[in-house]
């Protein structure tokens, strides 16, 4: 599965390691949300190599592996255009094999073109977070094709794009998202690519492997301390965090349980209908999704926006209030976290719930600040909806969010 085309301003696979690799030292070092067991983990350096729908190397996804347990995957930028050296870091093992999505693919076009030649096949990002198998062939009469099947089940993409539908849709990452504003997101990616060797610096040993249980503890006290802010006037560290986070938890007081659960999308098209279900789990409807895809007027081609709200508002009885955002910014993702609120977080032709929010709080050198939203993915789709989709802390600056919703409880006496 090789690369057809280098991206604008690309970035060296050894170097999107390194970012891999720092991201889950220093996240890990400054007690970030999840990432506390990951200190023993170690980055596996060669990377699964994800495509663009435009044939340019889009992403080095990246196992995290601790001893022979897969813990979960980081997704590096194989572009400076992306603004961010990491676009996701993903919990979990993976739930697709590449080498076997491949081989069924080839299958599925030699059954459906039984005298095809094929030509080569590439892991793609047809709609983002979505992947798929593209399978190049050419007919006897010589005419060139490809086509795209799903890694979720094997199932064959659609070649179509609906924005206004959420639940299918296939589109460049690089033309809808990077490219347009691409010297801005290269300025970003730089002023992160100097902090790794501000990094590499003072610590070289944190890119170091097979640490002791004492030489993983003095690794992050020394990481902490690398990067805790100084006052000018004294050596003494000051007592800030380097991350603040916040995720949904079941009460405000005492030590609760995180109070969120992940549901997968039983079909293709139900990216919605999922992100739905989990957020009326978390208000205590509880709702099949076939339910909830009737009540937001699901079709074959996905859910619209206002589908969504009416969906809400009218399984709840009134009770929710559900408000759609079509300037969604980070701001307000965060106050609905910090009211204890799940909401609905849309990109192009795709749904997912939002439950959590992390900021970096400083930085080695200057640059704005990071930003992540915990992000509970419904795909990759299985009929089971327990079995399905993907939890990941995703970075603000790498993705571009076409709206939010809001799901509230309504003030007013409900019908």
């Amino acid at each position: 599965m090789k690369v057809y085309k280098e991206p604008l301003s690309p970035v060296d696979k050894g170097r999107a390691y390194e970012h891999a690799l720092m991201t889950i030292r220093k996240e890990w070092a400054g007690q970030v949300r999840d990432l506390e067991p990951w200190g023993a983990c170690e980055v596996d350096p060669e990377p699964l190599e994800i495509n663009d729908l435009n044939g340019e190397i889009l992403f080095y996804e990246f196992k995290v592996i601790n001893g022979k347990k897969e813990s979960g995957t980081v997704k590096a930028s194989a572009s400076r255009a992306l603004g961010s050296p990491i676009v996701t870091v993903e919990f979990g093992k993976r739930s697709w094999d590449p080498d076997k999505a491949a081989k069924q693919a080839e299958k599925k076009v030699k059954e459906k073109y039984p005298k095809a030649e094929i030509k080569d096949v590439d892991v793609v990002c047809y709609c983002y977070p979505r992947i798929g198998i593209r399978v190049f062939f050419s007919e006897p009469d010589g005419t060139e094709q490809a086509t795209i099947f799903d890694v979720s089940n094997g199932s064959e993409v659609e070649i179509f794009s609906d924005h206004e539908e959420e639940g299918s849709g296939v589109y460049s990452f690089y033309h809808e998202y990077a490219y347009p504003e691409a010297a801005k997101r290269e300025y970003l990616w730089d002023l992160s690519d100097k902090e790794l060797e501000i990094m590499k610096d003072r610590i070289p040993r944190a890119f170091d492997r097979g640490f002791s249980s004492k030489e993983l503890k003095d690794l992050k006290a020394s990481i902490a301390a690398s990067i805790q802010p100084v006052h000018p006037l004294s050596p003494t560290p000051i007592p800030i965090p380097f991350y603040s986070w916040r995720v949904l938890r079941y009460a405000p007081r005492c030590t609760p349980h995180d109070c969120f659960e992940l549901r997968g999308q039983k079909t293709s098209v139900y990216c919605a209908v999922a992100t739905g279900q989990m957020i009326l789990d978390f208000y205590r409807y509880y709702f099949s999704q076939d339910q909830i895809a009737y009540a937001m007027g699901t079709g074959p081609g996905g859910t619209t926006l206002n589908g969504q709200v009416t969906g809400y508002e009218s399984l709840s009885k009134g009770c929710l209030d559900a408000t759609l955002d079509t300037s969604a910014n980070w701001v307000e993702a965060q106050a609905e976290i910090n009211a204890n609120r799940p909401l609905k977080s849309g990109i192009p032709g795709h749904a997912r719930a939002c439950a959590g929010w992390k900021r970096q709080n400083f930085h080695l050198i200057w640059q704005p600040l990071q930003r992540w939203l915990k992000i509970y993915d419904p795909w990759p789709w299985n009929p089971d909806p327990c079995k399905g989709g993907r939890v990941y802390w995703e970075n603000w600056n790498a993705v571009t969010h076409t709206n939010f919703i809001y799901v509230r409880h309504r003030t007013q006496t409900c019908h």
